[in-house]
């Protein structure tokens, strides 16, 4: 019986170490999300841009037609006006593989939602988002 708690003592333990280790990771994914988000929402277009790597890509559908747009195009379309949007956002979860990760996050406007995966990338600058894709939902009524 003690060999097996040993086991499952240093798995935890490891577990553990390996959880705080990327803890860090996590929190710096989370800033670099919210610097489009919080942006986004409070019209601060510096702030917006901060997350996104200017070579990336959006990526979306209108009308059955495959729409892409750089990152650099789409962060000139917003101004920096300082002017509070009516929404609410959260970051659904992150997922981390080495350099790379993804984001799923969720903007709810009082009659839709956006739904954002993020593709993100280490840089030596940090993390930035390098893909977007959306979808929209209406909400239901």
């Amino acid at each position: 019986m003690k060999p097996i708690l040993l086991i499952i003592g240093i798995f935890f333990m490891h577990s553990l170490v390996r959880a705080q280790a990327d803890a860090q990771t996590i929190k710096d994914i989370e800033t670099v999300c919210n610097y489009y988000l919080i942006g986004g929402t409070n019209g601060d277009s510096v702030m917006f841009s901060k997350a996104f790597d200017p070579a990336g890509q959006m990526r979306y559908m209108r009308n059955d037609t495959l729409m892409n747009v750089s990152l650099r195009d789409f962060m000139a379309r917003t101004r920096n006006t300082g002017v509070k949007q009516n929404r609410t956002t959260k970051i659904d979860r992150i997922e981390v593989f080495g350099n790379a990760a993804t984001a799923k996050l969720t903007i709810e406007y009082p009659t839709f939602y956006f739904h954002d995966m993020m593709s993100l990338i280490k840089t030596k600058d940090g993390w930035k988002i390098v893909s977007k894709i959306f979808y929209r939902e209406d909400k239901k009524k």
